[in-house]
């Protein structure tokens, strides 16, 4: 089988399995009666100023080159020309089909910064042996972004997991409801770090044996209360703990429900990977 015909297969199962179980791979478009006032899962309207590194990747198909783009996923600043979110927001693309657009606070217009994406390195065994396994990919933007310290700016990398409990942020323009609208307004939800031990039995008895919690994937979430959690349309966007990147939105079952937390790749784990891949560009 040719790479060609292996990367299409790929992104098809992808899809298929992130309908049923993951974050879709699909932005959700924004409805016309929606109003920029709406809530993320359990969360609050937030100003890109409090969240800086925050980027909406955005894309159009190759077979439309007539459409906008539109957001599909979130992302991460990690220096003027790197950002980092997942593998399954980028699987089956090409460059070309992407912008990042910068220090905006909505995720419709031309306001803030806007750059192409000139490559995508994904990680190579993304979804190796258990679905969503390093769930992680850099894009290169040129030009680079204008960081400005204010609402453009660079976030630090995990070195070493977040404990259990600690307090993370997450922010996005993803559904305020599992397979609902999607915010214009940026938001953001403040959810607790759970223990990788715990969040794996939680998934135990979900879909079938390749959902497990892995090493490089972090969790968190309201155990026993749900009500806050990143959605669809969040994907690819930060997990933020003490100003430190540690996750990458990932996948889920559902959306902020009290049985499982939502799932994230561990930036502290895949660390050494994301470190060498920067060292080769």
């Amino acid at each position: 089988m040719s790479r060609s015909w292996l990367v299409c297969l790929l992104a098809i199962m992808a899809c298929l399995l992130a309908s049923t179980h993951g974050l879709p791979l699909q932005e959700n478009p924004l409805q016309e009666d929606e109003k920029s006032g709406g809530r993320i899962v359990g969360g609050y309207a937030t100003d890109i100023a409090q969240v800086p590194y925050q980027i909406s990747l955005r894309y159009k198909g190759i077979t439309t080159p007539q459409n906008a783009y539109r957001h599909r996923c979130g992302g991460s600043i990690i220096a003027e020309d790197k950002i980092l979110t997942a593998a399954h927001c980028i699987i089956g693309t090409v460059p070309s089909q992407y912008k990042v657009v910068a220090g905006t606070n909505y995720q419709t217009g031309s306001d803030g910064v806007i750059t192409n994406v000139k490559e995508i390195i994904m990680h190579e065994e993304y979804f190796s042996e258990f679905a969503y396994n390093n769930d992680i990919a850099i894009l290169v933007v040129d030009p680079p972004l204008p960081l400005n310290n204010f609402t453009i700016q660079t976030i630090k990398m995990a070195t070493e997991q977040p404990l259990e409990g600690a307090v993370s942020k997450i922010s996005g323009w993803g559904t305020t409801s599992p397979g609902g609208t999607s915010s214009n307004q940026l938001l953001a939800v403040d959810v607790p770090i759970v223990s990788n031990d715990v969040c794996d039995k939680d998934y135990e008895n979900f879909g079938d044996e390749t959902y497990r919690i892995t090493a490089s994937m972090l969790c968190a979430g309201k155990r026993g209360v749900g009500g806050a959690d990143a959605c669809q349309g969040d994907s690819g966007g930060p997990l933020v703990v003490r100003d430190v990147l540690q996750g990458v939105v990932s996948w889920g079952n559902s959306c902020a429900l009290a049985t499982h937390p939502g799932v994230y790749a561990n930036v502290a784990y895949l660390r050494s990977w994301i470190d060498a891949k920067l060292a080769q560009l």
